[in-house]
């Protein structure tokens, strides 16, 4: 069964319904919050979060976990982190011995059309699956206006230069809205004290880094390299910086394949591109083709992953890596 995750966000309940939820895609924001749900809602049932690496090199842990009664309650539920096809095999299995205590939710990679546990997911009736593709600035309007309901002085324009700041990026957002929310007095927003704590000052040094490494710019790279200071507390929006223009010459890409031009292809692109940035992009285009962008977007999503999952102490060197 397949469900809207814009449903799922709306009430979290529905998926009461079903054995197992799997939730995929890049918006790593959205799945965050899903799962944070999914916890409030489940507050006073035994949790238990294992990873697939862990299954991977112990079968036993997987079965151990759904069928094993709890300890502290009748009811648990099963988070599975980092899931792709190699463990198909393992879950299918799981899938079809239901267990009526515990409910199970996966969340994986960005999994293609042909991938054998998307179609497993979405054609069973006791399973559901919840594509998280990444958000629009309509989207994270609607949601910047959600969280901040309650709060006074939340403007329009002070909603468009938080989306911005943040990079399109939901994980980004829910960080800066979580600020506004701490400094916010009597629940009343002041932007002029939020407009100073998102200030931009990572920008310059940062966007030179990125783009002289798709510029394949080994010079300029390792001087840059050399020279930024790497700042744990921007590590998201570094990362959606990288992200935005990956896609960015990604679009570009298919407009000139269609076109056979890229000066058109540039004029065409929505939302449209800033005069200055023109001639770096047509440096980078030059370097990136379709195959190699998609290469591209593992690497940053896979980076991300690991930072948000596992190593955030490491985040700096995995960034700088990233580029190298």
């Amino acid at each position: 069964m397949i469900i809207k995750s814009f449903i799922a966000e709306k009430n979290i309940s529905v998926l009461n319904d079903y054995f197992a939820v799997m939730f995929y895609g890049e918006n790593i924001g959205l799945k965050d919050d899903l799962k944070n749900q999914i916890k409030n809602y489940y507050k006073k049932v035994e949790c238990v979060s294992i990873y697939q690496n862990d299954i991977l090199k112990d079968q036993n842990i997987l079965y151990e976990q759904v069928f094993n009664k709890s300890l502290f309650s009748n009811k648990k539920i099963l988070f599975i982190n980092d899931v792709n096809e190699k463990l198909k095999k393992q879950i299918i299995d799981i899938a079809q011995k239901i267990n009526n205590d515990i409910k199970i939710f996966l969340f994986a990679e960005n999994f293609d059309k042909k991938s054998v546990l998307r179609a497993f997911f979405e054609k069973e009736g006791n399973l559901a699956i919840i594509p998280c593709y990444q958000d629009n600035e309509k989207s994270l309007s609607v949601y910047t206006r959600n969280h901040l309901s309650n709060y006074s002085g939340l403007t329009q324009e002070l909603i468009n230069k938080l989306i911005k700041n943040s990079g399109v990026d939901r994980k980004v957002l829910s960080q800066e809205i979580q600020k506004i929310k701490n400094l916010a007095t009597n629940n009343e927003i002041k932007e002029s004290k939020i407009l100073n704590l998102i200030n931009n000052e990572y920008k310059i040094d940062f966007d030179n880094l990125r783009d002289s490494c798709l510029e394949a710019n080994k010079s300029e790279l390792n001087k840059n390299l050399g020279n930024i200071s790497i700042r744990n507390d921007k590590i998201f929006l570094y990362l959606s910086s990288l992200t935005n223009r990956v896609q960015k010459l990604h679009q570009i890409n298919i407009l000139a394949l269609g076109n056979k031009n890229i000066d058109l292809a540039l004029e065409e692109i929505k939302p449209k591109i800033f005069w200055k940035d023109k001639p770096v992009l047509k440096k980078q285009l030059k370097v990136w083709n379709l195959s190699k962008l998609e290469i591209a977007k593992k690497k940053v999503f896979d980076t991300e992953l690991l930072i948000k999952t596992k190593l955030t102490n490491l985040s700096d060197i995995l960034i700088k890596k990233t580029f190298s």
